[in-house]
């Protein structure tokens, strides 16, 4: 029989500790699947090591096993117990579950028994198993928080590195074969990276603002925080951003004080997920070795960050200085353009110029903040907008899309009870195929096992009649669909929300829009739910309109656009076609014919 092995180290182990690491585990594990004459592949080793057993969604290996249900290509799967799986009461029982649906049998070599119930009393005691793991996984947390807290009391590093500073190991003492001992970690002061943090507040405090220095800081090339790996597989941002200036000019460590046990990491149930806790719960300590700006400096900083922040100051000249308040999206494309050359988002920037309102350009965010995308094109909001809504109607909202999202649709109604039945005619199968080993081998057959094997087969013979009478039926009748799909193409003009939620219904992901070589507009390109591409071309204007025009056109962008302006007799008549294609008659109307 074919084993798997799963092996996890969780984040409060010590990385040393052989007989805990995943490294061991794997070789016990496979120790066991030999006395017992299972057989592993290399492929069915399983392992997530530093990962918390309150984890399960973020578990690489867990998440790899657990995808090769409802198949399996294993039968049995070896753990050195049940708190590998997870440290979570409920989710570890229903892991187990699923695991036993799809027939695998699960194995702790440390006591060498089962793990998978087999009546009410096996669930009794795995539910008590589950309640004291995650019972130690809470004290666990608790005495960790303890640790940290007085680390941080005795000015101790507790996190990772702050820019301006580097972590310096100190070491007490030697082990017995002479190597030295980390007895904590302390921050001290980085030449280099203390010399661009006076920097910022000195350029702050002289009335740059906050993506003026990072514009500078980034085209003389300072030493800059190192970013964080990113998860969509796109390169970080190189340099500076105003946000991360913003973080530096808060920061109170440059002032001596370290605030520590402002966010909590996980929530009740472990998982990964960080918010805030109340000021209440902070924890200050000074230390004026790490005093970086003198209180002076840091005092006009904040008071001048007190009274731009949230707030916006329009000069004489028409410039705006300072962050206008936060409001709702009011742009068509908000969070679902992206630069086709550095992947980063297409913001629109408005303005005014002698007090006359500017037209409205989409442009590239990193190329505005701090310059690092080449990309320097404009283009105004209004053609933009309505060459992305005339590829949505011409290439995702055509009657083939309306065939897509029907076939889509055509799904069966009793999948939950043809799984169900699959799982259980498995299970059969394998205990048929035992049973005839058994008489196989066996020299007296008692008669029992004959009567098992006659029910089993009667019982799979059932199973398989059954799965071959199920048919499909639609779970949306062709009404329905047609009408949504109507509805979207009214909404998707009708004002900018409605129209954005119907770019979010139909797109799968975002809009990629690469500038043209010869500099005269977009090409863009989109995954949609149907499984299509549809691409388009924005152009510029031919000519700039004139503030007359502005005025006297004022208002009539697609927010004004009403329904009845949108002709529909057309394309109702082919999503008739599309509908009578496929052979439904769901609506009286879609009997008659239109007028010749």
């Amino acid at each position: 029989m074919r084993a798997a092995i799963y092996a996890r180290r969780s984040t409060e182990q010590n990385v040393a500790d052989e007989a805990k690491s995943v490294v061991r585990q794997v070789e016990n594990a496979r120790a066991f699947a030999g006395t017992r004459g299972w057989q592993v592949a290399d492929d069915l080793i399983f392992v997530d090591d530093g990962i918390s057993g309150a984890e399960f969604e973020k578990r690489p290996g867990f998440m790899r096993m657990m995808g090769t249900l409802p198949r399996p290509p294993f039968g049995v799967l070896i753990v050195s117990e049940r708190k590998t799986i997870g440290r979570e009461m409920s989710q570890t029982s229903y892991v187990i579950k699923q695991l036993a649906e799809a027939g695998v049998e699960i194995f702790e070599y440390m006591h060498g028994k089962s793990l998978t119930p087999r009546n009410a009393m096996d669930k009794v005691v795995g539910a008590l198993q589950g309640f004291t793991d995650e019972k130690a996984r809470e004290e666990t947390s608790e005495r960790v928080h303890e640790a940290h807290t007085r680390l941080h009391r005795a000015g101790r590093v507790v996190g990772g590195r702050v820019f301006g500073y580097r972590n310096q190991d100190v070491f007490n003492g030697v082990d017995r074969d002479g190597r030295p001992l980390r007895s904590h970690v302390e921050r001290v002061r980085d030449p280099v990276e203390e010399a661009v943090v006076r920097r910022i507040f000195e350029l702050y405090d002289s009335g740059y603002g906050l993506k003026r220095i990072a514009a500078l800081l980034t085209a003389e090339g300072a030493a800059a925080p190192k970013h964080a790996r990113r998860t969509d597989g796109l390169a970080p941002v190189v340099g500076w951003g105003a946000s991360t200036v913003r973080t530096v000019l808060m920061r109170e460590t440059y002032r001596g004080v370290v605030v520590w046990n402002k966010t909590r990491k996980r929530d009740s149930g472990g998982k990964w997920a960080p918010s805030d806790r109340p000021e209440s719960e902070w924890i200050r300590t000074t230390n004026e070795a790490l005093r970086i700006i003198d209180e002076a400096l840091w005092k006009r900083v904040a008071e001048r960050r007190g009274d731009t922040e949230g707030k916006a100051l329009r000069f004489s000249s028409g410039r705006i200085s300072g962050r206008p308040p936060k409001h709702a999206a009011l742009n068509l494309l908000a969070g679902l353009a992206t630069c086709g050359l550095c992947g980063g988002g297409l913001i629109v920037e408005r303005g005014t110029t002698r007090g006359r309102p500017q037209i409205p350009y989409y442009i590239c965010h990193r190329h505005r903040m701090n310059g690092t995308c080449t990309n320097a094109l404009r283009m105004p909001v209004e053609d933009m907008n309505e060459e992305v809504l005339q590829a949505v109607e011409e290439h995702a909202l055509t009657p083939e899309a309306v065939e897509s999202v029907i076939l889509f649709s055509e799904r069966d109604d009793i999948t939950d009870r043809k799984q169900t039945l699959d799982a259980e005619r498995k299970d059969i199968e394998k205990r048929i195929a035992r049973l005839v080993a058994a008489i196989e081998s066996g020299t007296d057959t008692p008669a029992a096992l004959l009567v098992r094997l006659k029910e089993l087969q009667e019982r799979l013979s059932a199973i398989t009649t059954e799965l071959l009478n199920m048919r499909p039926v639609p779970r949306l009748p062709a009404a329905v669909i047609e009408s949504r799909l109507a509805e979207w193409r009214r909404l998707l003009r009708a004002s900018t929300t409605q129209g954005r939620t119907v770019l979010q219904r139909v797109l799968r992901g975002r809009l990629t829009f690469t500038p043209r070589a010869d500099g005269c507009g977009y090409d863009f390109e989109g995954p949609t739910r149907f499984d299509k591409l549809f691409s388009g071309m924005a152009c510029k204007p031919l000519a700039a309109a004139t503030f007359d025009d502005l005025v006297r056109n004022a208002g009539r962008g697609t927010e004004r656009i009403g329904v009845e302006d949108v002709p529909d007799a057309d394309y109702g008549r082919l999503l008739e076609a599309a509908a009578m294609r496929k052979g439904w008659r769901a609506r009286p109307e879609l009997n008659r014919r239109p007028p010749a």
